[in-house]
Parts: structure tokens; C-alpha cells; sequence
């Protein structure tokens, strides 16, 4: 009886946080643009670090850019990062006070090498606050993929911006710039 009862138990649970939804991880393409997703939020509403957390490999690994960590080389993992973020919005009350624009980071343009069960992804991204076509920032996110158990996974994302490291390549901004 106490069998059927934890069974029970258990169906009524929501899905864990570690099930990412099936479109999400298809492919290199789609595996990005759910990363995307995931860190852009409307003003007043939330991050979808659940979303998020589906993405990587327990492993993962993640390198922001020297500007934004002081000079400092910090490696998060996937939760270190959902932690820095979610930090900086909660300390300095940027979520749902009357200041609230939202934050938008969108891929501009993609270069991917793949080969077998590996991927590099070159994604060209511009921040902005939501809805707002002024750009913050540009940059280069160099996505590290691979695929098991039947899905894509983020290994790693290492990052750079215009601000440290230059106006973007040719190679990697959109055709129409």
C-alpha cells in the first residue's frame, strides 16, 4: 500500500527542472535559440532559469567576458551563472520595480562547424532592453554542443563584446551590415 501510495505521490509532481522540452534540443540551431529564450525576459517578469537548467550538461561551463567580471577569469557553472544574474537583478531591484525595461539579448547571426555528435557555434548576439531597438551591447557567444541520449546539450559558452575586444569580424555580423 505505501508502494502505491508513493507512486502516487510521484505522478502528482511536476516535471523536474533536468527534462528539457523536446524542441528545445533537436538541434544546434534550436538548442541556441532556447538559450536565448531563456535569458530574455518582458518587464516585470521573471527569467526562465528552468528552461535554462534543461540545456546543459551538469558539467557545463560557463566564461563571461574580462569586462564584466572586473579582469577577473571566472568560470560558473550553469547555476553559478543563473546565481550571478539573478543576484544582480535582485540586489539592485531591477524586476518588476517602476524602472524595469526588461533585458533582450538576441541572435543576430550564427556560424556552426559540426562534425558527428560535436558542434561550435559562433552566435552574434545585440542586448537590448526589451522591445527597444537601442543596443546595449554586441557580442560573440562560442556555444560548445554535443549530442547524447538523443538530445543536444550546452558544454560550454565562453563570451566577448565589442566593449574589450573589438568591433565584431565581418565573418560574424549579419550580411546586411
Amino acid at each position: 500500500m505505501r508502494l502505491l501510495s508513493l507512486c502516487v505521490l510521484l505522478l502528482a509532481l511536476p516535471a523536474t527542472a533536468q527534462e528539457a522540452d523536446p524542441a528545445d534540443v533537436v538541434s544546434p540551431e534550436a538548442i541556441v535559440a532556447a538559450t536565448y529564450a531563456s535569458i530574455q525576459r518582458a518587464p516585470g517578469e521573471p527569467f526562465d532559469w528552468d528552461r535554462y537548467r534543461t540545456l546543459f550538461i551538469p558539467e557545463a561551463t560557463m566564461l563571461p567576458n574580462a569586462e564584466q567580471t572586473g579582469g577577473q577569469n571566472r568560470t560558473l557553472s550553469a547555476d553559478g551563472f543563473v546565481d550571478w544574474i539573478q543576484g544582480y537583478y535582485d540586489d539592485n531591484d531591477l524586476i518588476g520595480g517602476p524602472d524595469d525595461r526588461g533585458f533582450s539579448e538576441e541572435e543576430v547571426h550564427r556560424v556552426i562547424h559540426r562534425y558527428g555528435d560535436i558542434a561550435t557555434v559562433f552566435s552574434t548576439y545585440e542586448k537590448h532592453f526589451w522591445g527597444e531597438t537601442e543596443v546595449l551591447g554586441r557580442g560573440i557567444n562560442a556555444f560548445q554542443l554535443v549530442f547524447r541520449e538523443g538530445r543536444w546539450w550546452v558544454v560550454s559558452i565562453a563570451w566577448d563584446e565589442e566593449n574589450g575586444a573589438g568591433p565584431v569580424p565581418a565573418e560574424y555580423r549579419p550580411s546586411a551590415e
